[in-house]
């Protein structure tokens, strides 16, 4: 391959990330209003202002583009919650700042929460996702929080109880709180519904001194 014909590959691929992109933000704001039955790929190329043909070459269905939007959202939510919670010492601060970073992200994207809450799935109890990146997404977060829930039962600073109950609890705690928070207009700002959110987490969870 000429250098020619090098740089105008690399020119097809930045506009193809570009794309997809642009397609999966406009895609949650189609999933978010209309749910996943109600969406059809020409609603979401419309919002993208992007061809139908086009939309089809960056992904080949509705459910791969559906599965897309978590990949990118769920990773990335997942890798906010992770990098808050690092060095944080205890695992207490670290199940605080791993809550914390959670919340704000959501509320950051409130298109990916309000898709999440439209699928009126538990999301503690093996929710019945529509795509498999969803339920890889949701293991490894409970994975990860049980793991959190261990250490701090361990260093005496969470009540002694099985850690999975106590995820899973904390998980429909989140689900309750955000889901207010979007009923109510999404008005409340972000700092004061963290702070309800760690002060129920505490009186919920800490070993009280």
């Amino acid at each position: 391959m000429t250098r020619q014909e090098q740089a105008k590959q690399q020119v097809r691929e930045a506009r193809r990330d570009v794309h997809r992109q642009h397609l999966v933000e406009a895609a949650e704001r189609v999933f978010a209003d209309r749910g996943y039955e109600g969406t059809r790929m020409q609603d979401v190329a419309a919002e993208a202002g992007l061809a139908l043909a086009t939309v089809y070459g960056i992904v080949d269905s509705k459910e791969a583009l559906y599965a897309e939007v978590h990949r990118v959202r769920g990773r990335a939510l997942l890798s906010a919650a992770a990098t808050a919670a690092g060095g944080l010492g205890s695992a207490w601060a670290t199940l605080r700042g791993a809550v914390r970073a959670y919340a704000e992200y959501l509320v950051e994207h409130p298109d990916y929460l309000r898709l999440h809450l439209q699928e009126s799935q538990p999301w503690a109890l093996h929710p019945r996702f529509t795509s498999s990146e969803q339920s890889h997404l949701w293991k490894e977060g409970l994975d990860l929080t049980v793991a959190t829930f261990q250490a701090a039962i361990a260093e005496g600073s969470i009540i002694d109880e099985s850690p999975m109950l106590l995820a899973r609890l904390m998980i429909a705690d989140h689900q309750v709180f955000l889901g207010e928070w979007v009923e109510q207009g999404m008005k409340e700002p972000t700092s004061s519904l963290v702070a309800r959110m760690l002060a129920h987490l505490e009186r919920a969870f800490a070993v009280q001194r």
